[in-house]
């Protein structure tokens, strides 16, 4: 029998390990390096012709774009939300792929080893607290010390995981990091690639998978996290995920940690 997919989520960073929808579009969702584990994949610009193939791509938070998987096994890897992973694995793509007005990054030096380790997660399910440490050894390349990122969007992106059950406002996320409004929007969407609402949307969905986790009904799970319906969740998941929740309830295995307090 064909194990699960499988989710590994720690609050700052994550991993999934399974099959996506042969083609999703991918719009404003968090900084993710993505890696193939069969055959290439193919990603373009929509209303867009024009495909790049690769085996591996780092696609920034906000980039839109529609990804082919072909049906493969692919390790999505969701990246720390000021921007450190990013900018370290930036220095590790090949080259730089041009999709239209934006941009992301083609095929990761160590692939070979983050094609292992997702192997890993597949076939052993290891412990979260093993899963994580290997993300962060393989990250903390030498080499790659990227200056951290600015304190006070880094509270307000604290701010928001804190209240996420809220709709907590942009004013008073300014006041308390001691920023005006437009300085904060231009910051926020800066540092983590997404703009303030939407990145409270896509930490919602990990809030809600954790509540799956608990063996919370999802519809349940989905407003206790802060979404306003079942609509609103299921289209951030397929943008986040390229999955059905559904879906995703009945053949994933999640092994989450710090995003319920």
């Amino acid at each position: 029998m064909q194990k699960k997919a499988t989710i590994y989520a720690t609050g700052d960073r994550g991993v999934y390990v399974g099959r996506l929808e042969p083609k999703f579009r991918r719009a404003c969702a968090s900084s993710t390096l993505l890696v193939s584990l069969e055959d290439s994949l193919e990603v373009q610009a929509p209303n867009s012709k024009t495909r790049q193939t690769g085996s591996s791509f780092l696609i920034p938070a906000g980039t839109d774009v529609q990804i082919h998987t072909r049906g493969a096994h692919v390790a999505l890897f969701f990246l720390d939300d000021c921007g450190t992973d990013l900018k370290r694995l930036q220095q590790r793509m090949t080259s730089v792929v041009n999709l239209g007005d934006q941009h992301l990054f083609l095929n990761v030096d160590g692939e070979s080893e983050a094609v292992e380790f997702a192997n890993i997660l597949r076939s052993q399910r290891p412990s979260l607290a093993t899963a994580n440490d290997i993300v962060e050894d393989w990250l903390a390349h030498p080499g790659y010390n990227p200056e951290p990122p600015d304190p006070r969007i880094a509270r307000a992106v604290q701010l928001v995981k804190q209240h996420h059950e809220r709709n907590i406002s942009v004013e008073w996320i300014a006041r308390e990091v001691g920023l005006s409004v437009p300085r904060l929007t231009q910051l926020f969407r800066k540092v983590t690639g997404c703009p303030i609402r939407r990145f409270r949307l896509w930490h919602r969905v990990f809030v809600t998978a954790a509540r799956l986790n608990q063996g919370t009904p999802l519809t349940e799970a989905a407003l206790a996290a802060g979404f306003a319906d079942y609509p609103q969740f299921s289209r951030t998941y397929r943008q986040l995920v390229g999955a059905s929740p559904s879906d995703a309830r009945n053949n994933t295995e999640l092994n989450m940690s710090g995003y319920l307090g």
